[in-house]
């Protein structure tokens, strides 16, 4: 299977100059600087075909941005999906989601997407 090239990708686009690398999979280091991204692979499987090897895998993934600032979130969010949504299909946004801290209130902002790639 596939792994997906969403730090590539995320990293060599316009976006980074916000997130500033703070882009990562599964779980964001303790302590991190807002905002950041983190997306997890959550499903896959190989598009099987009857004559040969499968030639494609089919990958869900989820990303959520992660802030101090509500409209930010948002707006990194929009500006993460225009970048990626040329190489995948978004499916569905999270509801917005909040909680605290200590003394922050961080706001979450994410989405749903598959992405097919070659193998």
């Amino acid at each position: 299977m596939n792994i997906l090239p969403v730090v590539e990708v995320l990293f060599s686009s316009p976006v980074n100059s916000t997130l500033q690398n703070r882009i990562y999979e599964d779980v964001a280091p303790v302590g991190t600087t807002f905002p950041y991204v983190v997306w997890s692979t959550v499903g896959g499987i190989p598009e099987h075909n009857i004559d040969c090897s499968p030639q494609i895998d089919h990958l869900t993934f989820q990303l959520v941005v992660y802030d101090t600032q509500a409209t930010r979130a948002s707006d990194i969010r929009k500006a993460v999906s225009s970048v990626l949504d040329p190489l995948c299909t978004i499916t569905n946004l999270h509801p917005n989601h909040c909680e605290k801290m200590g003394d922050q209130t961080i706001f979450g902002r994410g989405f749903d997407a598959n992405w097919w790639l070659d193998r």
